[in-house]
């Protein structure tokens, strides 16, 4: 074999590597999925929070890191109404301390938390004195870094219940900083703004086909 065979067939091998170590690469990062952190604010039991976990874990298949508990800052407290916490003022403090690292992070507290509903136009909805700041359950905007969930509204309807309730709440949050927008379809986590208990048990903890297709996350056995 001449000197110049054994250099482009070196060559060739080496192009070959390479060619299957980026495809292996972008295979593993598909499988590991999004990287998640779980910023407890305030105290949070450990169950509640292992909750969000595995179930972010499962719909996400994502890599999920729990940070230290964190105060909740004193200039998100309102008392509108009665004592909250405005969900906007947490999202936005969430996503200034978000690691470069982390593609979305998402905050969990045990107090009340509230937001202002607007009509299409902008305006406040009517009536006004319910919808300034109106107590909700989480929130989370489309292809945002940060949302928050609470756990205040969940109910106590029994353990099984509040964990299901908790686990849907931090599927259809991330799945609006996923880029999900609400869906049409009747049990689909997805659906709907989450306003009411009911609604809540009213939806799968999954994703839709569609949805699932819409946020990269491909089909998972459930």
């Amino acid at each position: 074999m001449s000197v110049r065979s054994a250099l482009l067939r070196t060559a060739l091998a080496v192009i070959l590597l390479l060619q299957w170590s980026c495809s292996e690469g972008t295979s593993q990062r598909r499988e590991r999925g999004p990287v998640l952190m779980v910023q407890p604010l305030g105290a949070v039991p450990s169950a509640h929070v292992d909750s969000v976990v595995r179930a972010l874990q499962r719909e996400y298949r994502a890599r999920v890191h729990i940070a230290p508990s964190l105060p909740l800052p004193e200039r998100a407290l309102t008392t509108v109404r009665t004592p909250r916490y405005r969900a906007d003022t947490l999202i936005v403090r969430l996503r200034g301390i978000k690691p470069d690292t982390i593609d979305h992070i998402i905050g969990l507290t045990e107090s009340d938390i509230s937001h202002t509903k607007r009509a299409a136009d902008g305006t406040i909805k009517e009536p006004r004195s319910k919808y300034q700041d109106f107590g909700i359950f989480g929130l989370g905007y489309v292809n945002g870094p940060s949302c928050v969930i609470s756990t205040f509204r969940l109910g106590d309807d029994g353990e099984q219940r509040f964990f299901d309730r908790l686990c849907k709440i931090a599927v259809h949050e991330v799945g609006h900083n996923r880029g999900l927008p609400h869906c049409p379809e009747q049990h689909c986590v997805m659906r709907d703004a989450v306003e009411r208990i009911a609604s809540i048990d009213g939806t799968d903890r999954f994703l839709c086909l569609a949805c699932r297709g819409r946020s990269g996350e491909g089909v998972v056995e459930h």
